[in-house]
């Protein structure tokens, strides 16, 4: 750890004003500057202005960078989280009720508290309490009424306990289901997905842009730690061109085409594509580039 002390002081909306202009951020219009760092905040727009600075110690930015440059980019990051956060609700939604099908018609209700249809046993324990965890907090009056009128001492049946469990948990559920299992690869084909492997690895990645959204953190112009495993062949529309590299594997771009793949082999007919569009024609100021998007992205047989 490091043991340099912090004493930066805090600064006044109208110092943050003149830090800003001092390091080349054109504010032509000073009240919307402050309405903005008011209501958002500096250091939560600090992420978006950051790809905007040409020199990382100094925090400079490039000439002719605007405010209204970021309150842009601002503006499409937040619209983008609430159109990816509806695809993954539908994602969510499907892997639980797909779960719960084909495991509970072979293994019984409670086929998630059966130690032996776990690949790891101590992972088996790390869910266990998690699950008993997130059901005790739970609300639901379907979860309270089964308390009521079967107790406590046992879990509620899996096609109750699926629907209270945070996507994180269930996708750690998924994963340890024991790999002898031929549900487990059925399950990810019901996906789209050649096996577990793959499954397992999408919906690691799609936890985390879901964590992201939640938090109403920024997903643009972020470099993602987890990628979704490559592919190049499906047996559904997908992209002919795939991520030159491990750096461009890491932007949003690769993340969103594992996503509508996911979404659309949940949701036919949905307008993902259609409103990714429009929301990038709104926004013509935005370089998707920078985020791993390539030339005609748009019509790639995944995006038509």
């Amino acid at each position: 750890m490091g043991s340099i002390v912090f004493n930066k002081p805090a600064f006044s909306i109208q110092d943050q004003i003149k830090l800003l202009s001092a390091r080349g951020l054109l504010i032509k219009d000073i009240a919307l500057a402050e309405h903005w760092l008011t209501h958002v905040g500096y250091y939560r727009l600090a992420g978006y202005w950051q790809i905007f600075q040409t020199d990382g110690r100094l925090h400079t930015f490039a000439v002719n960078t605007t405010f209204e440059q970021i309150v842009e980019l601002y503006n499409f990051d937040r619209e983008l989280r609430m159109l990816v956060y509806d695809a993954i609700e539908r994602i969510e939604v499907s892997l639980r009720t797909i779960m719960v099908q084909y495991m509970s018609l072979v293994y019984g209700p409670y086929w998630f508290v059966n130690a032996g249809l776990a690949h790891y046993p101590d992972h088996y324990e790390e869910n266990k309490l998690k699950i008993e965890e997130e059901i005790g907090r739970s609300k639901e009056q379907f979860i309270v009424h089964h308390d009521e009128v079967y107790g406590k001492s046992n879990f509620p049946p899996a096609w109750k306990t699926m629907q209270v469990l945070s996507l994180g948990t269930l996708s750690k559920v998924y994963s340890n289901i024991s790999t002898a299992l031929p549900e487990k690869n059925q399950i990810a084909r019901s996906f789209g997905l050649p096996n577990y492997v793959y499954f397992v690895s999408w919906m690691q990645s799609v936890t985390i842009l879901r964590n992201l959204c939640a938090h109403h953190s920024r997903i643009c112009n972020r470099m993602y730690d987890f990628v979704p495993q490559r592919l190049s062949t499906m047996p559904y529309p997908w992209i002919s061109r795939l991520p030159a590299n491990m750096h461009f594997s890491r932007m949003l771009y690769n993340q969103l085409c594992s996503l509508k793949y996911l979404l659309d082999r949940v949701c036919h007919g949905n307008t993902f594509s259609a409103r990714l569009h429009a929301l990038i024609a709104l926004h013509p100021g935005i370089a998707v580039r920078q985020m791993g998007f390539v030339d005609d992205w748009n019509k790639e047989p995944l995006w038509e």
